[in-house]
């Protein structure tokens, strides 16, 4: 009988391979066992015949036989003393880096197998009776011992060849695995890309940028802080912007804060912190009850400071390793990015409104008793957009175009204006032309083109009476329909030169008696049930100022 056996020496051996390998082999009357160079018994064939497995061990066994061998560096294929009579035995070395690890014994049953002295031994030792093994092997095909040579030979090339077939598997294992994670990432780059809009606020985007992170990373969690735009100091402070994403007992600002050492030391030379092990004597040594690594990422464009990502252990429990560096340092530049050009956008969305503002208090400015008109309106006007469920996009749109309704009344002569009586037909179809007029001063500028509606229809009438077009219903667009409102609503409630300012429950009263005809009925309805107080404190500041603004000085004019 023959048996073949593989064996390493401290690496243990392929088992998957080897059982592969030896479930094709059985069949034939092959079977095969490894050991390492010192003889030791690695792994062996759980079918094999127990006969066989006698002859691995024992004072003659194979085991024996390799202890005696010399420690050659690269061994060859060797053709060993059978144990028992009727058995063949071939090692086969198995190789790493070209320098023996580990035997492949192969063992076969040949034509003289028979009870001797040292087979009833063994038997005995292992309280087996001789006879029956004999009769069980029986059952195991013959191998010739002139082909047992060539089978063990084809056993090694197939030995070998699944060996790099399970080897190229697992590199292709790897391969698949490293490209999925890099197509996670640029995919979660690219949707931060095309997601960032710099109107959004930033803790929404972190957010949104965190918790994709955290799950592509398979990391516990993750947070971002953000630095102080306005502190000017060389040092950054942190936390305009405290955002943690993942099971942390601490907040964002807290976790920041109990970091501070390592966060600012990677604030200060730009680079990223890899702290795999939280040594007992650091400062923050206190995390370790609950988190056992951390990564601190600076964010920051041109040199400068925008904050800084961490990322708390990995779900696995295993270390940061240059993947996951290379993804949270690539998130961290888009998040720079980001945060860079919504600034800039910041910026000039704070020039743009406070041009509009300069624009609709030089409106103003052409009455006194008109001063904060344009301001009320167009808060009025939000505060209505929001109630009836448009978006916070949609109600900011409100809000302009409110802000910007009557800017038509540039062109239309300030002794109308402020004309303390009832005005001519003439003078009357000068003001309302001023709609007109409006929508055309912002008809070149392609950002307020969608807020252009307010402006020209917020003095149509539901009932088709108003100007300057005579629509009515739901053909006048909505825009128009709420600053309408909230226009006639502030009108009443002011003083004007020509009446004194009504009473808000009578101006309700009338707004309420006015729907269906002047105003959209269901707008109507929603405008009377809205908060006043802090409309009602708006107008109080401006009979403030109003007074300050008349009230004569020492030398004879006025304030």
């Amino acid at each position: 009988m023959s048996s073949s056996i593989l064996t390493t020496r401290t690496v243990l051996p392929n088992t998957a391979v080897l059982t592969k390998l030896a479930e094709r082999w059985r069949a034939a009357g092959l079977f095969l066992a490894c050991l390492d160079r010192d003889g030791n018994l690695l792994w062996h064939d759980s079918q094999m015949p127990r006969i066989l497995s006698l002859g691995l061990t024992g004072d003659a066994g194979i085991s024996q036989q390799i202890r005696a061998l010399p420690d050659a560096p690269n061994a060859s294929a060797l053709r060993l003393t059978p144990p028992f009579p009727g058995m063949q035995v071939q090692l086969v070395p198995m190789a790493r880096r070209r320098k023996l690890s580990a035997w492949i014994a192969m063992l076969a049953k040949s034509d003289n197998l028979a009870v001797t002295e040292d087979l009833s031994r063994a038997a005995g030792k292992a309280s087996l009776d001789a006879q029956a093994l004999i009769l069980q092997a029986q059952k195991v095909p013959l191998i010739s011992p002139i082909l047992f040579p060539s089978l063990v030979l084809l056993a090694e090339h197939m030995h070998d060849d699944m060996q790099g077939s399970t080897l190229l598997h697992h590199e292709i294992s790897s391969v698949t695995e490293q490209l999925t994670s890099v197509y996670e990432e640029i995919s979660l780059l690219y949707k931060i890309s095309s997601g960032m809009r710099f109107s959004q606020k930033p803790q929404g985007f972190l957010e949104s940028v965190c918790r994709e992170v955290q799950e592509i990373g398979n990391f516990r969690a993750v947070a971002v802080a953000l630095a102080n735009r306005e502190d000017d100091s060389s040092t950054p402070i942190l936390g305009e912007v405290a955002v943690l994403v993942g099971n942390c007992p601490l907040s964002g600002s807290d976790l920041i804060s109990s970091l501070h050492g390592p966060i600012y030391e990677s604030l200060a030379l730009g680079e990223t912190q890899v702290h795999n092990e939280i040594q007992p004597d650091a400062e923050w040594s206190r995390l370790r009850t609950f988190m056992k690594r951390f990564v601190c990422v600076p964010m920051e464009r041109d040199r400068r400071p925008l904050g800084i990502m961490l990322a708390v252990d990995k779900n696995d429990s295993t270390e940061f390793n240059s993947v996951d560096l290379k993804l949270l340092n690539n998130v961290g530049n888009q998040c720079s990015i980001f945060m860079e050009n919504a600034a800039l956008y910041q910026d000039m969305q704070g020039l743009f409104m406070g041009v509009l503002h300069a624009l609709t208090r030089s409106i103003d400015a052409k009455d006194a008793y008109t001063r904060g008109h344009s301001q009320r309106v167009a808060e009025l006007s939000r505060t209505l957009a929001q109630k009836i469920g448009l978006s916070d996009e949609q109600c900011e749109r409100v809000y302009l175009s409110g802000l910007l309704h009557d800017v038509g009344k540039i062109g239309v002569p300030e002794t109308v204006l402020t004309k303390p009586g009832r005005l001519t037909d003439a003078e009357f179809d000068a003001i309302k032309k001023h709609p007109a007029i409006g929508a055309q001063i912002l008809g070149n500028i392609k950002q307020l083109q969608d807020i252009i509606p307010g402006v020209l229809y917020h003095h149509e009438r539901w009932d088709g009476r108003g100007y300057p077009y005579q629509i009515a219903g739901e053909d006048i667009p909505l825009m128009g329909r709420v600053i309408c409102v909230a226009d006639s609503f502030d009108a009443m409630s002011s003083t004007r030169t020509y009446r004194p300012a009504l009473p808000l429950d009578t101006v309700l009263a009338e707004i309420q008696r006015c729907a269906g005809t002047q105003f959209d009925p269901v707008l109507a309805k929603v405008f009377v049930t809205l908060d006043f107080a802090p409309y009602r404190r708006a107008v109080e500041e401006q009979i403030d100022s109003l007074k300050i603004a008349t009230t004569p000085s020492p030398s004879g004019g006025l304030i």
